[in-house]
């Protein structure tokens, strides 16, 4: 009896125990901060340490726009994706205005006219250059200016390595300078007209027409001629070597642009030739004529004065030709450095009989 009074004495003590325990629990918060870390306004602190959290990634939307945030003090810049905290955001941005301080624009490149050629034949050859602009005048091999006495004071002029720097320095009508090549005593006039255009000019590369060959006449009263030999002919080219033999004395090297055994020049009319290509805007100026037994080679240059490029229809060329040949069979628009190219046209009889 004693024993079940004193059991259920203790049952109930636990009990009430129990309850008072249980009651006392709470459920735990762990969405929020933790009760150490609230202030009494309910607000996050604004301690040094929660300045220095580390970087938010991915917990912001970064592209939601900054007025939908309210600024606290762990508020920053959004960058790439991520929340930068102020100061971090401010070192950025302090390190890229720095770098960008220290860069330089680079400085465009000068513009530079179309490459021009000009075959020396006897006539003088012009050049016209810009005033305060150098233009590079390209000739076959070194050579000595003679110039006149008061030069320097309307242009400059350098020869070094078979080429002439021109700088005009005041505008100034046709003024003649002559070009004496080292190599073969060959000399060049050069006539130098200078004026404050804005048309860039590019190099002009000048080439040199080699004289006709002249077959050494037989000498009399050798032993060959006693014996009745005849002096060994000159070969002859065919319309290929004539068409190659004319296209180096325009595009080779300098070095490279020697004779061909058989060939030999003759005199062209260098006039521009209207319609020599039909259904094109282009001008055609004869530059060169030679010859080979019965062939005849000349060099046309060609010149696009349309505002497109085009194709160089042969098969429109004017006149009676055995075989025309193009340098390029494409050219550029009027204005730019691939508008002008060459055409080679091969005929039995001169270049005036065969148009």
């Amino acid at each position: 009896m004693h024993n079940r009074f004193l059991t259920a004495v203790l049952c109930a003590a636990f009990g009430v125990a129990g309850q008072a325990a249980a009651q006392q629990v709470q459920p735990l918060n762990v969405s929020g901060p933790g009760p150490q870390l609230i202030d009494e306004s309910g607000s996050e602190p604004v301690d040094a340490a929660a300045a220095a959290a580390p970087v938010d990634l991915g917990q912001k939307n970064a592209a939601a726009p900054a007025a939908t945030s309210a600024p606290g003090p762990r508020s920053g810049h959004v960058v790439a994706g991520m929340s930068l905290p102020a100061p971090l955001a401010g070192v950025r941005t302090a390190r890229a205005a720095a770098q960008r301080a220290t860069l330089r624009s680079v400085a465009p490149l000068p513009a530079a006219g179309p490459v021009e050629r000009a075959v020396f034949a006897r006539e003088p050859v012009r050049v016209q250059l810009q005033v305060g602009r150098e233009r590079l005048i390209t000739l076959p091999s070194d050579a000595l200016l003679h110039v006149p006495d008061d030069m320097e004071a309307v242009a400059r002029l350098e020869s070094i390595g078979g080429t002439i720097y021109a700088t005009a320095l005041v505008p100034f009508t046709a003024i003649r300078i002559v070009a004496e090549l080292v190599d073969s005593g060959q000399q060049i006039p050069i006539d130098l007209v200078a004026a404050n255009t804005t048309k860039p000019d590019g190099e002009l590369q000048v080439a040199v027409m080699e004289p006709p060959t002249v077959p050494n006449p037989m000498a009399v009263g050798t032993g060959a001629a006693s014996q009745g030999s005849t002096p060994a002919a000159d070969p002859v080219a065919d319309m290929v070597q004539l068409t190659r033999h004319a296209a180096r004395q325009l595009y080779a090297p300098r070095r490279l642009a020697n004779g061909t055994p058989g060939v030999s020049q003759v005199a062209v009319d260098l006039e521009p030739v209207p319609g020599l290509l039909r259904g094109v805007n282009v001008v055609a100026q004869p530059l060169g004529q030679w010859k080979s037994g019965n062939l005849f080679v000349t060099a046309v240059r060609i010149t696009n004065l349309s505002r497109f490029a085009l194709e160089l229809p042969l098969e429109s060329v004017r006149g009676r030709w055995i075989s025309a040949t193009a340098q390029h069979g494409r050219i550029g628009a009027a204005g730019t450095d691939t508008d002008t190219t060459a055409l080679y046209l091969v005929c039995d009889r001169s270049f005036a009989a065969c148009l």
